[in-house]
């Protein structure tokens, strides 16, 4: 009972100090404001922006027209201003002066398979290639279609782009953008990531301060060392789980009156449909965060007590976050293919499954019986790794000068 107390009032103190932080409540409360943000600024932007300006020169005569006249309906803005023959430092020097964003130069055998290139100071992007290469390869099919004879009223039927949409559903769920699910589920891992390693973190940190400032002795002297690591974890976790917490809730709330929400800026979505965070989807993800914190923040105050200053601990953690930034370079997998047989096996694996399982979830690739079956494996791998972490914890936060060696710790891992 007496360890019990003890933990719960070293997490009283380390959630309070955290939550009465200044930094914490403007972070808490900025994080809200940037999820508006990432919904309303793109469709205030898109409804105000100006268009792509481009120039095309033609040496073919019969390119430049239809091809301003389509990329006019995507609301670009060309220009035909001449041939090949108007120098190329005259359009470079429009881009310097911003005048436009890029230009088009069409050969004389642009029809029959010359090289077409477009300069811009937008071609970066794979959106504004890939409209580009859209365009003109659609302008210059109709074209050869043409000289070959073929109807100029069936050509216009043969290159009517059709209404195409690519939707996700799991079969169980109202389809909705696949391109938006899938960078909803990839948010969602992606703050988990961020929360799970900043506060494993900050307990790192705070073990080595108080080792550092010689606290740590009087401590130990009243509180035992299990039930100080896991009053720190426990009381940084509760101040994590707050700022997810209320991240997740102001995450669901505008996906579900996202449409209200520009309404009120008067701007309006035009845009893909986007799935609203159901409970169980808001509960999973909450879940996950809790057990792969402690999974993690065991790890960290481990590493914490097995150093003696800040810059030793920048080579000791690096084992964990690689770890951490294997398991979200995996989302692509998840996206991918989230019922295939790879992401099953990395979302049951707990190193990465508190990353990963949530975004799989929302996706519907997982079933509850494997959300289940992960949770029931992290359960396991955190009490075991925390029971491990305790071992290194009690011996190592009286340890001071040389970090120890491999065998060292295995011979705390026996005490």
């Amino acid at each position: 009972m007496k360890d019990l107390r003890d933990m719960l009032v070293i997490a009283r103190r380390e959630l309070l100090e955290r939550v009465r932080s200044k930094w914490f409540v403007a972070i808490t409360l900025l994080g809200p404001v940037g999820i508006v943000a990432m919904v309303l600024i793109p469709a205030l932007l898109a409804a105000r922006g100006e268009g792509t300006r481009v120039d095309i020169l033609d040496q073919t005569g019969v390119i430049a027209t239809p091809l301003k006249a389509e990329l006019e309906k995507i609301g670009w803005r060309p220009a035909i201003v001449g041939d090949l023959t108007t120098p190329d430092q005259i359009e470079l020097d429009k881009i310097r002066d911003k005048k436009i964003n890029g230009f088009l130069t069409i050969p004389r055998d642009g029809v029959t398979g010359g090289e077409i290139r477009y300069r811009g100071d937008n071609g970066s992007s794979e959106v504004v290639g890939a409209i580009v290469r859209q365009q003109v390869t659609t302008v210059v099919q109709r074209q050869r279609g043409l000289q070959a004879g073929i109807d100029e009223a069936k050509l216009a039927r043969l290159f009517e782009r059709p209404d195409v949409k690519v939707q996700h559903t799991s079969g169980t769920s109202e389809a909705a953008s696949g391109t938006a699910t899938f960078w909803i589920g990839y948010l969602l891992a992606y703050v988990l990531f961020l929360v799970i390693l900043m506060y494993g973190v900050g307990v790192m940190r705070s073990v080595v301060q108080e080792k550092t400032s010689r606290v740590m002795e009087l401590m130990v002297a009243t509180v035992k060392p299990r039930s100080l690591m896991a009053g720190k974890i426990l009381g940084v976790g509760a101040a994590g789980l707050i700022q997810f917490g209320v991240w997740l809730a102001m995450g669901a709330i505008t996906l579900a009156y996202r449409d209200q929400i520009l309404g009120a800026f008067g701007a309006t979505s035009g845009g893909p449909g986007l799935p609203a965070l159901s409970f169980g989807e808001i509960t999973v993800a909450l879940l996950y965060f809790i057990f792969g914190y402690f999974f993690y923040a065991s790890m960290y105050a481990a590493v914490g007590a097995m150093v003696s200053s800040e810059q030793d601990t920048q080579q000791v953690q690096t084992p964990i976050m690689l770890v951490l930034i294997i398991g979200f370079a995996c989302v692509s997998i998840v996206g991918g293919d989230p019922r295939g047989s790879t992401a099953t096996i990395v979302t049951m694996l707990p190193f990465w499954s508190a990353l990963l399982m949530p975004m799989r979830y929302l996706l519907g690739g997982a079933s509850g019986a494997e959300v289940a079956i992960s949770l029931a494996i992290i359960i396991v791998s955190t009490v075991l790794t925390a029971r491990a972490a305790a071992k290194i914890y009690r011996v190592g936060v009286l340890m001071y000068g040389k970090r120890p060696g491999l065998q060292e710790l295995v011979r705390w891992l026996r005490y």
